[in-house]
């Protein structure tokens, strides 16, 4: 669940926006970029349709009944492209920065929607919501939806964050396996004592290379912003700009020192990209890891007996704050068709098509109603399901959406780039007051 954090160069878009000049059709009238995913469209009964832009085709086959399903309710035909993550981000860019109609409705990665909002790229919504319907939406997804006052982009689905342990390592350390409870979930402190006797006992020389606890996500703000909120701190000022006297703050002064303890004992090893974390824990190489949901498929290639998982840790004394947010729908500002849009939003977001979705798809839903069926379900044995009734209840309880300011891609490079110097040892304080000095400067082309 992560936000594209590099906008392309002024001749990048233009060779992309040949690309999507440049589709072919293919099942049935839906239509591909080259190097895009699958593409497909539903059988309307009117004569109307509506295309949509998504970014990757994951979701493509839990998406044709749905679709289908949709169809032949509204008569309303959806014709559907799929673009990988390289991509994605700078097509739609391509596309609303020059006016195009050519889409009725765009994935929106949640930390984007002030940003398209900010630059008058889509259309807001509660014409089409009642009060009542948004309250529908759990809280943290509706506020990421929403800027100035309006209801930008509606959620399609939400995230969350669990410990997973390897059971291997802690039955080589002699430890027991932590409690799946989440009344029973370990402090930092705890966390980092037992990731450390772990790792001596395991690793005493560090010639395997093990680390005792990671974040999947290490460096990313996506993930290590629940630190200093689980402080009670803030991300960003609420009017989405002021940094000053936020990042720079006691509490986040307080939560990046922990965060860089684990690296200064070593119990969190450096050198190691995000993108290395989790197969370096599947492979027994990382004790405890802090991890999305969607690490489970991984796991499951590796032996899915051999892994653990525990909620979120906390900080004594204070309520846990757990990361949460994911895709959402938009209306580009011109698209031929909002009102169709609109109707297929509505559908897949509290209608028919979010339960039939979120009843396959293995990603956690935003509506309240759709979440408590999760937290509720009865405990089995299967791993998938008992990860999701955890993440659930972070979500239900504990989550806190990313900053909701149209300078996010600034945000994410900037304050990233500070955590990554505050793991390799930078002083936190001056680390922080840099961070706050260049987003001052970074936010001024977005303040009217």
């Amino acid at each position: 669940m992560k936000a594209s954090s590099v906008w392309p160069s002024v001749l990048a878009l233009l060779v992309l926006a040949g690309m999507l000049c440049s589709c072919s059709a293919k099942d049935g009238g839906g239509t591909s970029a080259p190097g895009g995913e699958s593409s497909g469209q539903s059988k309307g009964s009117q004569g109307k349709a509506i295309t949509c832009m998504f970014y990757s085709d994951v979701w493509a086959d839990y998406l044709y009944e749905v679709n289908d399903a949709f169809a032949g309710e509204s008569g309303i035909a959806v014709n559907m492209e799929y673009y990988p993550f390289d991509q994605f981000f700078e097509l739609v860019e391509v596309k609303l920065s020059s006016g195009s109609s050519d889409y009725d409705v765009i994935h929106v990665d949640v930390p984007m929607v002030a940003a398209y909002a900010n630059r008058d790229y889509i259309l807001p919504m509660d014409e089409y919501y009642s009060d009542e319907e948004k309250e529908m939406f759990l809280e943290s997804a509706l506020t990421a939806g929403t800027w100035d006052g309006k209801l930008m982009a509606p959620p399609m689905e939400t995230s969350s964050q669990v410990l997973f342990y390897n059971k291997d390592l802690l039955d080589q350390a002699g430890v027991a396996y932590p409690s799946a409870k989440v009344e029973d979930r370990m402090t930092y402190e705890q966390l980092y004592s037992l990731a450390e006797q772990v790792q001596k006992a395991v690793d005493p020389d560090g010639s395997r290379s093990i680390s005792g606890f990671m974040f999947e996500q290490v460096n990313r703000p996506y993930q290590i912003l629940a630190m200093p909120n689980a402080l009670g701190a803030p991300s960003i000022g609420e009017d989405g700009f002021t940094v000053e006297g936020v990042l720079n703050s006691d509490p986040w002064i307080q939560a990046m020192t922990v965060y860089q303890e684990a690296f200064e004992r070593r119990i969190s090893l450096r050198g190691i990209s995000a993108d290395e974390v989790p197969s370096l824990f599947s492979s027994g190489k990382v004790a405890f890891m802090v991890g999305g949901t969607w690490v489970v498929d991984t796991l499951k290639e590796t032996g899915i007996e051999h892994f653990g998982f525990a909620a979120h840790p906390y900080f004594e004394g204070h309520d846990p704050a757990t990361p949460t947010g994911s895709w959402h729908y938009g209306i580009p500002k011109n698209a031929k068709n909002p009102g169709d849009a609109a109707a297929f939003i509505r559908y897949m977001t509290i209608g028919g098509g979010h339960d039939m979705l979120m009843s396959g798809f293995p990603a956690l839903p935003a509506t309240y109603r759709n979440l408590e069926r999760i937290e509720e379900a009865e405990q089995t044995d299967d791993f998938t399901g008992n990860v999701m009734r955890i993440a659930a209840y972070e979500a239900l309880n504990t989550g806190v959406p990313r900053p909701v300011t149209p300078g996010y891609t600034e945000y994410e490079n900037v304050v990233g780039a500070a955590m990554e110097d505050i793991s390799n040892g930078a002083d936190v304080t001056e680390a922080l007051n840099g961070a706050v000095d260049q987003l001052n400067s970074a936010f001024q082309k977005y303040k009217k």
